[in-house]
């Protein structure tokens, strides 16, 4: 099941990144029907652009839809990150009123000397 997933999730995000190159390969797939019925300059006399009016027009379209999704997301993650790396965390009642004696310790050195890494003997 895991597999089918990772077969169908990957070329999705692999057009989803390259949105422009599947836009560019169906309007060059599409440039003569482009031409006749979609190009904005299509009725005026010695036209050149030969769909290339609508090409740019499709590609503004879709940057501007990345810009926009970009803003959504920077926004999301800074709202994630004031929260993540707040300051102004409140100090719960139980560690505020604990006492501590600087001279009562349950560590003894002996026992932390034990456990250090040595390298081996050669």
């Amino acid at each position: 099941m895991k597999k089918w997933l990772i077969y169908l999730l990957i070329p999705v995000m692999l057009l989803q990144s390259n949105s422009t190159l599947l836009i560019c390969t169906s309007f060059y797939y599409n440039q003569n029907y482009i031409e006749k019925y979609l190009c904005i300059q299509r009725n005026m006399e010695n036209n050149n652009c030969h769909g290339q009016c609508y090409l740019a027009k499709k590609l503004k379209a879709q940057q501007e839809h990345e810009q926009e999704n970009f803003k959504v997301n920077l926004q999301e993650s800074i709202s994630m990150l004031e929260l993540v790396f707040s300051l102004q965390r409140p100090i719960s009642a139980e560690i505020a009123e604990q006492p501590y004696n600087l001279f009562a310790s349950n560590l003894h050195p002996k026992l932390l000397v034990g456990g250090l890494f040595r390298p081996p003997l050669i």
